[in-house]
């Protein structure tokens, strides 16, 4: 029987699929294409114009310790930026954004004083959750990263995804390591375990996403 292709974004989302080891599924790593089953960051499913359904990892953004006036992001259009954006017009907050090519560099800004705040992916620290804080404002994010699904292929998604997740929990050092073996690009394997083991990780259906993606939409460059 041949494999259902899963589209996937190399990022953590693909992550416990990757884990599963799946009989089911074939991941094709890609950020372009559409098909029966796409895994990205919920930005970029609005982006991309993809109606999510599934949420799947939710707190792997955090601002740390708050929101500051100097904040260090990932990437001038990245996903973090598109969010940190909304959230300043939110609360109203007149702050700099200073961007940076990858997490330990971001560390390096806060650490040294150039920033006073950031936006971190949950292996690199704790703070305010994007979820929690577009919440106060009406908004439901789905989670920072989410899939959609052909409804007659969701169970069978569910339970794969479930089962990666669980290996990653029970084995995080191996199951890392293999991950990062099937990645298209190098990823730390201590990344890989914390971006899993320190975010809410789990399918769950999206009910309305509407809030969220009116939202991003505005922030899209």
């Amino acid at each position: 029987m041949e494999k259902i292709k899963i589209i996937a974004a190399p990022g953590p989302v693909s992550y416990p699929m990757i884990a599963a080891r799946s009989d089911i599924f074939d991941i094709v790593f890609d950020k372009e294409n559409k098909g029966d089953i796409v895994l990205d960051s919920t930005v970029s499913l609005v982006k991309r114009g993809i109606d999510f359904n599934v949420s799947l990892i939710r707190g792997l953004s955090v601002i740390t310790p708050g929101i500051g006036r100097r904040i260090g992001v990932w990437r001038r259009g990245s996903a973090n930026d598109v969010l940190i954006r909304a959230a300043l017009d939110l609360e109203k907050i007149h702050a700099d954004i200073v961007y940076a090519e990858d997490q330990r560099e971001i560390m390096d800004l806060l650490k040294s004083g150039k920033v006073d705040s950031a936006v971190l992916a949950s292996p690199f620290g704790s703070g305010i959750k994007f979820e929690d804080l577009l919440k106060k404002h009406g908004i439901e994010m789905p989670g920072s990263c989410a899939a959609y699904v052909r409804d007659d292929l969701i169970d069978q998604f569910v339970k794969e995804y479930s089962r990666g997740i669980q290996n990653m929990r029970s084995d995080p050092e191996n199951t890392s390591k293999y991950i990062a073996s099937v990645l298209p690009i190098k990823v730390d394997p201590g990344f890989i375990a914390g971006a899993i083991l320190k975010s809410e990780v789990s399918p769950k259906l999206v009910e309305d996403a509407s809030s969220f993606t009116e939202t991003v939409r505005r922030y899209i460059n």
